[in-house]
């Protein structure tokens, strides 16, 4: 009875620190899938954005689609802003020399943003606005809590 004490309770402090260290480094990235076009550059060529795909759940799955946004001033550092189910029409475009348009709709769903490169993230889902690190870094945004506030 005192090993099978001592072995949950092992178990329990093992799972406890994963979970601890996982919301105070959790690292909002993603590389694991397939490029969609060319990157574009910024107007000033700080930034270069590159839309990605990814699949899942087989047949009957649907796509991921993730920005990446490289930042050339900081030694071409690939970082993640932009992460949502794709849903059809998606374009990139560059209104300044940090804030990527990111259009991204069909004709039910609207994940259409403008972010700060740099100061803001889009998670749909939000699991990267729950965690220490990215709310220390960035405003995160979902798709229950838009830019816009709704």
């Amino acid at each position: 009875m005192c090993k099978v004490v001592k072995w949950l309770v092992i178990c329990i402090a093992l799972c406890f620190i994963y979970f601890i260290t996982n919301y105070f480094t959790y690292d909002f990235t993603q590389f694991d899938g397939e490029k969609d076009g060319k990157a574009i550059t910024s107007p000033d060529g700080s930034y270069s954005a590159q839309v990605y795909y990814q699949n899942y759940g087989g047949a009957a799955g649907g796509v991921n689609m993730f920005v990446n946004v490289i930042f050339h001033l900081e030694d071409n550092i690939e970082r993640t802003v932009y992460f949502s189910d794709a849903k059809g029409n998606v374009r990139l475009t560059w209104l300044d020399g940090n804030i990527l348009s990111i259009t991204n709709y069909n004709e039910f769903e609207n994940r259409n943003i403008n972010l700060i490169v740099g100061k803001e993230i889009y998670d749909e889902l939000g699991s990267a606005c729950s965690h220490y690190k990215m709310k220390k870094k960035y405003i995160c945004y979902s798709s229950e809590q838009s830019k816009n506030g709704s």
